[in-house]
């Protein structure tokens, strides 16, 4: 038995977190959570706290971990994974002296963006994480470097990426335009991380140099950051061009859009509240579907994406080289065709969760 632990149980965009408990079959799974969501489907069992009192989830009250202690000596788990070192730090008064292994994978806000917010707080709040658990799993080599930084031991860390389902992206491809239309897709939440503003710089700059080129930009997601760029939108004529479809979920309707697309495009970028990605695993989807991606020197990106043999990579905010990018991709079916083929199967052979890799970086 594997215990799971994470604040919110789990959010629409959390697939990496199910995909996990899903792929090991070998054990059975539960999880304790302090406010279920029920967005994904998870083959474990829930256990969360019957009332969600005003105070939220960002502390757990004495009566969450009496009800988390008897479930726990009920269902004598052998292994707790934590999920992001916040959570795990809000479930140490129910983790701390039980004493069985205890692992904690690593996400990216919770090294990037939390650290800059506590400031000189951070060692100390993440030392009891560190002491606790017996091994972090950060995706990255640079996600490793940070925690490093902030205190953990090397000993302690080990470089995981956990992979998608490859199989589920599988489809037939056809790298012509149709009707002469290219059209560019993004599957992200609308935040500034996931760099949109720079996807419609990149539009822009594309109407005024290369009018005669036919382009739709689809983007689906939802998020705090829409209200600006409809304005980027609206105010500089693209009105046309933009199409916002909201949140999808996996299925027939996603993998329909990524089907539709000639180009994927996720190009992340370094916020000032520090917020950076591990490997989005929209990035990961696009490339298992056989799409050529158009991506950035981010985070843990370019340890999936080999520049101009699996993908592209460009700086952060060069929407310059995004819309050359773009521009070189939609003049040369033959190179979206092996660009899109060489990221398929990279993807399949190195990025597939179900597969044991040794070195897929």
């Amino acid at each position: 038995m594997i215990l799971h632990l994470e604040r919110k149980f789990t959010s629409p965009t959390e697939t990496f977190i199910v995909n996990q408990i899903n792929a090991i079959d070998a054990f059975d799974h539960s999880v304790f959570t302090i406010q279920y969501l029920g967005s994904l489907e998870a083959n474990a069992k829930i256990y969360a706290p019957l009332k969600m009192l005003s105070f939220g989830t960002k502390v757990l009250r004495k009566s969450h971990k009496k009800y988390f202690e008897n479930e726990f000596h009920k269902i004598v788990p052998q292994l707790i994974h934590g999920h992001y070192l916040t959570d795990a730090a809000v479930f140490l008064p129910f983790t701390k002296n039980k004493n069985i292994p205890k692992i904690c994978s690593a996400y990216g806000y919770d090294v990037s963006v939390i650290p800059q917010k506590i400031g000189p707080f951070a060692k100390s709040y993440y030392k009891r994480i560190f002491d606790e658990y017996d091994l972090i799993l950060p995706m990255t080599e640079e996600m490793k470097k940070d925690l490093v930084e902030l205190g953990c031991p090397e000993n302690k860390l080990h470089i995981h990426y956990h992979g998608i389902d490859t199989k589920k992206f599988e489809m037939e491809r056809d790298y012509e335009l149709s009707n002469g239309v290219l059209n560019l897709l993004t599957i992200a939440s609308l935040l500034p991380v996931k760099g949109h503003m720079s996807v419609l710089k990149a539009l822009k700059k594309l109407v005024t140099d290369e009018p005669n080129i036919k382009i739709k930009y689809h983007l689906v997601g939802e998020g705090s950051h829409k209200q600006e760029l409809t304005h980027f939108i609206e105010s500089n004529g693209l009105s046309n061009l933009v199409h916002f479809y909201g949140p999808l979920k996996h299925g027939p309707e996603f993998n329909e859009k990524l089907k539709n697309a000639d180009i994927f495009v996720h190009p992340s970028i370094t916020t000032k509240q520090n917020d950076k990605e591990g490997i989005p695993g929209a990035v990961v989807e696009a490339m298992a579907s056989g799409l050529p991606v158009i991506s950035t020197w981010h985070g843990g990106i370019p340890s999936v994406i080999s520049d101009g043999t699996t993908g592209f990579l460009v700086k952060e905010h060069d929407s310059h080289d995004i819309a050359d990018k773009i521009t070189m991709l939609q003049k040369d079916m033959g190179l979206r065709k092996r660009i899109g083929e060489n990221a398929k199967k990279h993807a399949r052979k190195n990025l597939d969760l179900l597969r044991k890799q040794t070195n897929w970086r």
